[in-house]
């Protein structure tokens, strides 16, 4: 019987968040449990023996700690390095978008280092984020690249069966595929290339004529993560397949021109708004049905730090009522809280708990109305706190709310206001479809929308819209690995 080795580690980072992500970020996830997934499910059922290690996943933050990161490392890489009989085959589950201390690309170490125990001749398969920002030595080092097609990502499960039954083709067939990538000088946020509709769309229905060309097995279209400054940023199309597959990166070209040519009309589709625009909007459309508002630069889900209070204080302001902060990340102040009892009236401050750039504000006279305190090591201790006419979901770990079933954990629902603010880009589908109205406000923080006004310093140049087009040779118009 052949064997697979199976490992992954899965966080999007953001090095522009001064938060560094920790070894207490993951959760881990080993034995049964990550033999229940569905692309290991495949290799499993397919007749295969898998030799699980573990998955380490964590919610989007900053840089992960040199020191955490190689502890991870060595938990992923124990039972390989401890094997005696050899491995057929290797299936990762990545993201490719992680960003190391000292290291840079956290899925390329890792890889690499797979790489030497196995050997050349071992195919190497790897399901992928759209997001990633897809190294030339990743792709040497995985015989097979393949990520999701969706934006906001829908296509999880369908990714990893993809990318394992591609792995099953290489053992089947007794071949290595090769991986070859195609750059394009152009970096954008994610929440202008959503699949669902428009360009990004557009562009992800032209993905699959790629493989319709001789040698190709799969191919993918990938955003990157804009907020990491590293040299390996920005969009690409990753092409996998036997031979020289030159047709297949011809149309890969061909898609590459088509998203060149139209890179000025790659916008967020939804409603996108300064932040005082937003105010307005809001008082507009108060009381017409459910309001969602984006605080789109503090971002939990694409590592932002979550602690921003900058939004809250426009409320505040502008006295809007009836609305639901869903969260505001500060341990500080939760821990606070502890001392005190739900309908307990306090004086406290909220924000600017991580990052020195984030607004603060002070509350004078806020009513505790939920406490949150007994939880699990995964969960997030929480405090609701009303003030005058809002009630703000403090957590004390960072962590996206993008549910009806999360607010209720918390004993809120949407249903109670008529204003939720969230730390998000895009909507997620259930408070996208569950809106009236909504907005993404441009703010600034770590997830900033202007990619002009972040602060490169790692990042390949020149690169579009961060340098002016006519400062981008023609030898970048699309360089092919």
């Amino acid at each position: 019987m052949k064997r697979i080795f199976v490992t992954g580690i899965h966080q999007e980072s953001n090095s522009f968040n001064s938060l560094k992500s920790t070894y207490e970020d993951f959760i881990i996830t080993k034995g049964g449990a990550l033999r229940q997934m569905p692309g290991v499910k495949v290799l499993i059922d397919a007749g295969y023996e898998v030799v699980e290690s573990i998955w380490a996943r964590a919610v989007p933050g900053g840089t992960l700690k040199f020191d955490d990161y190689m502890r991870l490392v060595d938990e992923m890489l124990e039972p390989l390095i401890n094997d005696t009989k050899g491995f057929d085959g290797v299936f990762l589950l990545l993201h490719g978008a992680l960003d190391v201390e000292y290291i840079g690309s956290g899925e390329t170490y890792v890889a690499a280092r797979i790489r030497e125990y196995v050997g050349p001749n071992i195919p190497i398969s790897a399901a992928l984020d759209m997001h990633a920002n897809n190294m030339y030595t990743l792709a040497k080092a995985c015989n097979i690249m393949y990520g999701y097609r969706t934006a906001p990502h829908i296509d999880v499960v369908e990714t990893h069966i993809r990318a394992a039954e591609l792995l099953i083709r290489a053992l089947k067939e007794n071949v290595l595929p090769q991986t070859r990538i195609l750059r394009i000088p152009y970096i954008m946020p994610g929440e202008n290339f959503m699949t669902a509709s428009g360009l990004g769309k557009v562009v992800i229905d032209m993905i699959p004529t790629i493989e319709e060309e001789v040698g190709v097995w799969c191919s993918s279209y990938f955003v990157g993560m804009t907020w990491i400054d590293c040299p390996q940023n920005g969009a690409a199309i990753v092409v996998s397949g036997l031979g020289d597959m030159d047709a297949g990166m011809d149309k890969a070209e061909e898609i590459a021109q088509f998203v060149w040519d139209n890179r000025e009309g790659f916008k967020y589709q939804g409603n996108a708004v300064e932040p005082l625009e937003g105010i307005d909007f809001v008082k507009k459309h108060h009381g017409d049905g459910l309001i969602v508002i984006s605080d789109s630069a503090d971002n939990i889900t694409a590592g932002g730090a979550g602690d921003n209070a900058y939004v809250l204080d426009l409320f505040l302001k502008n006295e809007i009522k009836n609305a639901l902060f869903c969260c505001i990340v500060d341990p500080i102040t939760v821990k606070k809280c502890e001392t005190h009892q739900v309908g307990d009236v306090i004086n406290i401050e909220i924000g600017a708990a991580f990052d020195a750039n984030s607004t603060k504000v002070t509350l004078t006279g806020a009513t505790i109305k939920a406490l949150t305190l007994d939880v699990t090591v995964d969960k997030s201790r929480s405090v609701v706190l009303s003030y005058k006419g809002i009630d703000i979901l403090l957590f004390d770990k960072r962590k996206p709310v993008f549910s009806e079933e999360t607010l209720n954990e918390n004993g809120l629902t949407r249903h109670d206001y008529n204003v939720l603010v969230v730390k998000q880009g895009y909507l997620e589908p259930e408070f996208n479809e569950a809106a009236n109205h909504q907005a993404m406000l441009y703010t600034t923080g770590n997830v900033d929308q202007r990619v002009e006004r972040l602060p490169f310093k790692k990042l390949r140049r020149p690169m579009y819209p961060v340098d002016d087009i006519a400062k981008i040779p023609l030898d970048r118009l699309f360089e092919k690995s």
